[in-house]
Order: structure tokens, then sequence, then C-alpha cells
């Protein structure tokens, strides 16, 4: 984990740098970019009220975050914590396998400091580095606090959970307390209310407070103005202004009466007559909350104070996706990521009926200058954050800080190798070494296997098929993944990869040949670092891949796929099947293979991406396992179904395939060579 206050600092190292090359060299481009380097976002969500929703919940914040990336997210607290144990899982799911830091909200509503200490350390052990001090929920049987409540716990406000935040732990938590632009409905209203809540904000920050999240507003005007009144006072913290997506009219009426926000006239103006149709209230909605952030981060571009900036959104989600991704693509702080070679027809869809766009919709929003955008696909998966640090999403847990390096074989169940590995003493932080080195723990223990869910037996089903009788029916279900019908198949936790959109048919052309692909990767010749596809590790390097495929064949076209690679210098291959017969074909006794790597100014080449073959074996147990643990067993014993599965678990190999030569990629992957290949041979075995 790491402080908020920590990484905001950073960004804001890096921002002034930026500022002080353009002082000297003037502006770099058109003029100042769409978002500063200092931008970030976070996400809220709370934890749901059931064991469905939760799991549906963490899936959604696993996506979000790999896809966004945000800086952190926060998870509400319940009245008198009644969320805690849900609170605690769900933060702690998010900072293991999700990779993202955690601000865990608190209250002191009802606790006594004693719980309120034991809270603190629970958190502390699961590693949150991140608290948000607040007061709570209004008292039993009231609406809303009034002026002089107190909490009825013996931290009677905010300032004294602070306080006793800072006590026990020093400055091991970063601290945020919140904010009310509008005043909060137990001050007193007027001039001498403001002034009093002003006064009682910056008090809350000479105690210890960090950094501010404000409750939403649609008023930029009146946030702009808080700003103002907060840096007279003497408070330059962060302020972080809270941006609540709006999801329908009914919906934005009575939260804004509930919590007392004013609703501009040009917001209402451009809703009203929309006000039963849902869909257009979300479209416009989001069209208006982009329009309030850039209004906000263009009234940076004046503030000669780095300090004092506001270059961050926090998004109250309401556990939502579809809106909040939309705004941030607006705002350029997320690629939209498309397929070059799909026709416009080919669009995903999930089950998940929430982030559903349907075939042939199209997505309008609004570039930095005005311009109407149209782009096409389901915008919950198509959509990637910008500022990856390297192609799999680093861990957040201190004991995992110096991790650079993870073998591909994991890239589509990265929940499963963070368990296998969390008992690790140390981690590759260079180059991979030696994978039998005590350090790097035990990858073969099949104690470790992770399954993810894939809902109840009825939902498998229904994914993997009801009563599969034919080998094709089989592949179906692979190229459907591909396709995007299917959300998961066993094999891989997630959708499929932003940067196998660009070869989507052929992968799933290649599933119906029988060619069941779990993991891919085209070959790319120095692309940008910013590449919307292929870039990572920031701006100013190139990146390079190679071409990689991994599949389960049957023994006819693993013969096959032999004699094929036989004839191609530059491929090596690898098979196994369950039994553990194994064969190399066009490999030299050695080790490891770097299948990602990145050039970049003033630092060493890294390589985050590996192939070992000794890990191949190991990830291959756990590949073969997965027929049987989520697949076979839905399926009566002797049923022709479930001796289907069964001989294609038993007789199939897992096949990995590594084309030494990336040069053919291009620097845009445009051209694979590898995968030619395997089109050609799937054609001829049909």
């Amino acid at each position: 984990m790491t402080r908020i206050m920590d990484k905001i600092r950073s960004r804001r190292k890096e921002h002034m740098k930026l500022r002080a090359s353009q002082s000297i060299n003037g502006p770099d481009g058109d003029g100042a970019p769409a978002t500063p380097p200092s931008f970030y976002y976070s996400l809220e969500f709370f934890p749901p009220k059931t064991e469905p929703g939760l799991e549906n919940l963490l899936t959604r914040i696993d996506r979000m975050c790999r896809r966004l990336d945000p800086l952190f997210i926060s998870i509400t607290w319940g009245a008198n914590g009644s969320t805690l144990s849900r609170t605690l899982a769900i933060a702690s799911h998010a900072q293991r396998f999700a990779c993202v830091d955690v601000l865990l909200h608190l209250s002191c509503t009802g606790l006594s400091r004693e719980k309120l200490a034991h809270v603190l350390s629970m958190a502390k052990s699961a590693g949150v580095q991140n608290i948000l001090a607040l007061r709570g929920d209004p008292p039993k049987g009231k609406r809303s606090w009034a002026e002089g409540d107190v909490s009825g716990g013996e931290c009677d406000r905010a300032i004294d959970l602070v306080k006793l935040i800072r006590k026990l732990h020093g400055n091991y938590f970063s601290v945020g307390v919140a904010g009310h632009p509008e005043g909060h409905p137990s001050s007193s209203k007027g001039e001498e209310g403001r002034a009093a809540e002003m006064r009682h904000l910056k008090e809350k920050m000479d105690a210890g407070a960090d950094f501010i999240i404000t409750q939403f507003f649609y008023d930029v005007h009146v946030f702009l103005d808080y700003v103002k009144r907060c840096r007279r006072a003497g408070i330059e913290a962060p302020i972080i202004p809270g941006i609540m997506p709006i999801q329908s009219f009914s919906s934005l009426m009575k939260m804004t009466q509930f919590c007392g926000i004013s609703v501009p006239n040009s917001v209402s103006e451009r809703l009203y007559p929309i006000q039963h149709d849902d869909e257009a209230v979300k479209e416009i909605g989001c069209d208006i909350c982009s329009i309030m952030c850039r209004t906000i981060l263009k009234a940076n571009n004046d503030d000669p104070n780095i300090d004092t900036l506001v270059d961050g959104f926090h998004f109250y989600t309401l556990n939502l996706e579809r809106s909040t991704t939309r705004i941030l693509i607006d705002l350029d702080a997320a690629d939209f990521i498309t397929s070059r070679s799909a026709s416009p027809s080919v669009i995903l869809e999930h089950t998940d009926s929430e982030s559903k766009l349907q075939s042939g919709d199209s997505i309008s929003h609004n570039d930095m200058n005005g311009n109407r955008k149209e782009r096409a696909g389901s915008i919950s998966e198509l959509a990637r954050s910008n500022r990856r640090l390297l192609p799999w999403k680093p861990s957040t847990m201190e004991n995992r800080s110096k991790e650079a390096v993870r073998p591909i074989n994991w890239s589509n169940r990265p929940h499963s190798y963070v368990m296998r590995t969390d008992d690790w003493d140390e981690f590759p932080n260079g180059r991979w070494g030696d994978a039998t080195s005590p350090a790097f723990g035990d990858l073969s223990d099949i104690s470790h296997f992770y399954s993810f869910t894939l809902g109840s037996e009825d939902d498998r089903r229904a994914m993997l098929g009801h009563c599969p009788l034919h080998e094709s029916d089989v592949f179906e279900v692979f190229a459907r993944y591909v396709e995007g019908t299917v959300p998961h198949i066993p094999w891989c936790e997630t959708p499929l990869q932003p940067e196998s959109f660009l070869i989507q048919p052929q992968l799933a052309k290649l599933n119906r040949f029988g060619l069941l692909t779990v993991n891919s990767q085209p070959p790319v010749d120095g692309a940008s670092s910013s590449h919307p596809a292929f870039g990572w590790g920031g701006k100013g390097g190139k990146v390079y891949q190679k071409a990689y495929f991994e599949c389960f064949v049957s023994p006819d076209k693993r013969n096959r796929l032999s004699r094929m690679v036989n004839k191609q210098p530059s491929i090596n291959m690898y098979a196994i099947n369950n039994a553990g017969q194994d064969l190399r074909v066009g490999v030299e006794e050695g080790g490891v293979t770097a299948l990602t790597w990145g050039v970049f100014p003033n630092r060493e080449i890294l390589q985050p991406t590996i192939f070992d073959p000794d890990i191949f074996l190991i990830w291959a147990e756990e590949a073969f396992s997965l027929w049987a643990t989520m697949w076979l067993n839905l399926y009566d014993y002797g049923s022709e179904s479930y001796e289907l599965i069964k001989r294609i678990r038993d007789t199939y190999y897992l096949v990995a395939l590594i084309d030494n030569d990336f040069s053919s990629g291009g620097k845009d992957g445009s051209e694979f060579v590898l995968l030619d290949l395997l089109l050609e041979l799937g054609k001829g075995a049909t």
C-alpha cells in the first residue's frame, strides 16, 4: 500500500518538471494538455448487502481498476460499523487482486475509542494505509444532523477521530476528511455559518488531516468559490471534488434534495425534457459531468501555485461502471481501444446488463475541443487507462512493492498467480533469474490454485454449454469468449485484453478450427510507450514484444503444429498433456525468454513479462485441472457431455508458441506472421 498523499505529491512533482521545461522551451504541441501530468481520479464503492452482490462487486472492481487504473478506490462504512467485515473484505481483495490502493471510510458514530482503535489495527494489518475520517450517519431516528449534534460515540466529531488516528499511529495513515461546498446540513446558514464551517475544516487539517474529498455538486462555480475560500483560510491541502454521475432524473432529484445540493438551470434545462428516458438522461448526464470536470481543470491553467491545484476527481460510482468510464474517456483520461480488423457490427456484449451496449450502438461524446466523437463497442471493456506502469497491473501490497517481472502464463488468471505467490519472501525485480530459488517460493503447490466463480451451476451451464455433445460445441464456447458473448472461461478470469481486439475475428476463427486459445499477444517492434493498446511504462519510451500463443489442441493438431514449427526457424514450441508427456520443437537447451520489454529515457531496459519452460510445466498442472473443477463437474458422471470434456482433458495438449522474430510485427502489431501460419494450419485441418 502507498499513502495517497505520497502519490499526489509524486504526480505534482512530475507536473512541476513539465512546467519548468515549458517555461524554458515553450509548450509542447498545441498548448496545455487536456489533463495535466498531476491528474488523477478515484472511485468509490459501497458494500452490497448480499453475497451474490458482493461477488459481482468484486468482479466489477477488478475490471474497473484493471481498465481505468484509478489512483485509489474508497470503500464506504455502514452506520455503527455495520458493514465492517464486508468493508475490510472488499479492501483486502482490492489490494491483493485488483492491485489498487484503498481509502477506507471510518466514522465515529456509536463507536468507543477502544473499538475505533481495534478497527484501525485491523485496517493496518490488512495493509490499508489510507483513512477517510468521518463523523458518520445522523443519530438514529433523525434524517439529518442538526446543529450541535454529536456522534453518540466517544469521538464526537471527525476532528476527534483525526486526532485519535495521529495519536495511535503517527503518520502511518494518510488521512482524508470531508468537505461541503454548499455547506454541511448541520451548519447554520448564511455567511456566519459558512465562516464557522471553514474554521472547523481548518481545525481538522491542523489536527493532522492530509486532504479533502468534497460532497458531490453540480454547480461548478459553487465548488470553485469553495476552493478559494479554503485557500483564503490557509488550507493548502489537496481538495478532491466529488463527482456523482447522473443515473436517472428521479434519482438526481431525490439525492440533491436529501443532501441539500443545488441543481443549476443549465443542468435541469437539459434533463427535464428527457426525464422519462433513463438512457438519454445517463448520456446527457455524462456530458454534464465531463463539462464540469473540464471547467475545473481549465481553472487550474493560470494558477501558478502547483500545491493548490485541483488536479483530481473522486467519482461516486454507486457501484455502477458505464457512466464513470464514459466521463473518463471524455476527459482523455482513458483510451478507447477498437478492433481495426473487426467489422463495425462486431460489438462486445456482456452478461452484465449495466455494461451492455446492443450490437450496432455507438458511443458519442465530445472531445476537449467540443467535437463529437463516435465509437462503437462496449465502453466498459474497450476503455483502458493511458497511465499503465507495466503490461500487467502491479500490486499495491508492501511485500510485492519491488515485483517487476511475471511469467506470461497467468496473464488471464492474475488472481491465481497472486494467491500462489502470496508467501514468497522475495519477488523478481529485474531479470527473472533462477525460478527454482527458495526466495521465489513454491509455485508448484496445487493447494494454491485459485478458482474464481462463474456463478451458479445454471450460470456456468449457460456459458459453457447445457449439453455439449461434440468437440465443435466446446470450440464454439472458446470462440464466443473471444467475441465477447461469453464473459469468462475457466482459464480467463477477465474479458479479452485490449491488444487482442486488433485480432479478434482471427482469434475466433482459430478457436472454431480447434486451436483453443487461452493466452496470446501480437508482435510489436518499437511502438510508442503511449500507444493506446500496447503502451506502458510512461511517455518517451519504446516497447517491444514477441508473438505468443497458448492453446489446447488435439494430438493430431499438435503433430501439425510440430511440422509447421520445424519449417520456421524463428518459432519455438512447447507442448505437454495431462499425463505429463511433453514435446519441445525448435528449442535449444536454455532457460527464460523475455516476451515483453521496454526502453525508456534514463532507465535500464525493463522486461516485465517472460516465458520460463519450467514454470510452463507448473502452469499446465493448473490449466488441465480447470477442465475438471470448473467444467467437467457440471455434467452427470458417465453422460455424453461428461465423457466429452474428460476426453478433451485427457488427450489434448497445452501448447505454447513463441515467434522470436518480433520485428515482423511493426510498430502497431499489424503484421502477425505466427497468426497467419496458424490460420493456414487451421484451414487445412477442417
